[in-house]
């Protein structure tokens, strides 16, 4: 077959979405033409269907060598350098495509969709607006425009965009995704679920469809949209402002109970402790406990995704199992127990956590972890009535029922001893939060097309 019917037979088969055909069409195409830009850019965005991002980056890099005046092989980068997460690398990539070719309205949605990822939504609504001046009707910064308003609290202004991106378009699927989130702002539930399902109709690979349907369903139980009304509130900044209001509220709930306690507000000083964890365990226990609950539901089972399935069922065992040693500590007289009890209310936060990251290092991480706090816990714990077993055993009858301290003393040592092991594993479980809080999350997998 010679070049030019290759060439035209690889971009047809691209246009209709059938990856591997066109992938090897487009190398088939360039071993006859070993350097033509174009085909190298094409390639790339075809790899990255396959997830095949290390390749992808190749390809791209080489179209931008082989031709750096070509703006196509500049936007192609930034959107393979998205997907591998080097977000600053995207943006300088689109930024000369743009320098190149200022009236290509397609550059513009690609800014906006680097600065959506990067939550910075003041920037990515500019990008959009830039956009929309080149072509008002163009869908894609109508929805980007969308999200951006909706992220920044103006959700009646992002519904006016969405609305006139579904008046060009209805039959998008990424812009009843986007009418969809701005409903989920909105708290119109019922409306959210309706666009969600209409985007997954229209599209089933959509993750952020797929995602919003999932929180869609849990937010028609009213505690949960109190919880959601918090992650979306907290969506609005950015990674590093995100992280600062977390460990703000931490500041002022430590410093501030210390501050009533010293003052002599013993009670008040006990309820912003105590209101505070209760908020760290809400948030961080919310959505995977409300993913159990879906898995009953008829939609939501299947909406929900494999892993978060695996997570929800891990930490609903974790709640009985807890609930277990809580009811054992109030009803029986095991030290295990009633010394144990707070391991299972921390632990249930570290286990939670999964569900945040991805498939990755910092997943494996936190398995490890809980399944090493897990472990080191039931050993401590069989090995404090070991020690409580001898300790009677060894005690007199008269002490036994007169519980001398005195004459127990010697016996109690090596249970007070193996004791101090607890605190330890209690900070670590407790640290542990903050390594949810700050390591890198990962990147999700994509759903091949």
């Amino acid at each position: 077959m010679d070049a030019d019917a290759r060439w035209k037979r690889a971009t047809l088969l691209f246009d209709q979405g059938r990856w591997d055909m066109a992938i090897a069409e487009l190398r088939g195409f360039l071993t006859q033409e070993p350097d033509h830009a174009p085909a190298h850019a094409l390639l790339a965005h075809a790899l990255v269907q396959h997830d095949e991002l290390d390749a992808a980056l190749d390809e791209a890099r080489r179209a931008v060598a082989i031709d750096p005046e070509l703006d196509f092989a500049h936007s192609t980068l930034a959107n393979v350098l998205l997907h591998s997460g080097d977000l600053e690398g995207a943006v300088a990539a689109i930024l000369r495509a743009i320098q190149l070719d200022p009236d290509d309205v397609d550059h513009r949605s690609g800014l906006a969709q680097i600065r959506c990822a990067q939550k910075r939504w003041s920037e990515a609504l500019a990008a959009a607006d830039a956009g929309l001046q080149l072509d008002p009707q163009d869908t894609d910064c109508l929805n980007l425009r969308s999200l951006a308003l909706t992220k920044l609290g103006r959700a009646s202004e992002a519904t006016d965009s969405v609305d006139a991106s579904l008046a060009r378009d209805p039959d998008n699927a990424h812009t009843h995704q986007a009418r969809g989130i701005a409903m989920l702002h909105r708290g119109d539930a019922k409306a959210a679920l309706h666009h969600f399902q209409e985007a997954l109709r229209r599209d089933p690979t959509l993750d952020g469809a797929r995602a919003g349907l999932v929180e869609a369903l849990k937010a028609k139980n009213p505690l949960y949209r109190l919880v959601l009304g918090w992650f979306l509130w907290l969506e609005r900044f950015s990674g590093p402002r995100q992280i600062q209001i977390i460990i703000g509220l931490w500041l002022v709930a430590r410093f501030g109970g210390r501050a009533l306690r010293d003052a002599g507000h013993t009670t008040s000083a006990d309820i912003v402790t105590y209101s505070y964890l209760g908020f760290v365990l809400l948030t961080c226990c919310a959505v995977p406990l409300f993913n159990l609950l879906l898995l009953v539901h008829p939609i939501g089972r299947h909406a929900l995704e494999r892993g978060a399935r695996r997570d929800a069922i891990v930490l609903g065992s974790c709640v009985l199992a807890g609930a277990g040693v809580g009811l054992h500590a109030w009803l029986g007289d095991s030290l295990w127990s009633q010394r144990g009890w707070l391991f299972w209310l921390l632990f249930l936060l570290p286990v939670s956590g999964i569900g945040a990251f991805h498939p990755g290092w910092a997943r494996r991480v936190l398995q490890a972890f809980c399944v090493a706090a897990l472990a080191f816990w039931a050993w401590w714990s069989i090995r404090l009535e070991v020690l409580y077993a001898d300790m009677m055993a060894q005690a007199p009858p008269l002490v036994r029922r007169s519980e001398a301290q005195q004459q127990l003393a010697p016996l109690l040592a090596p249970i007070r001893e193996h004791s101090t092991l607890y605190p330890h594993l209690i900070t670590a479980v407790v640290l542990s939060t903050w390594f949810v809080l700050l390591a890198p999350k990962g990147r999700p997998r994509r759903r091949r097309t």
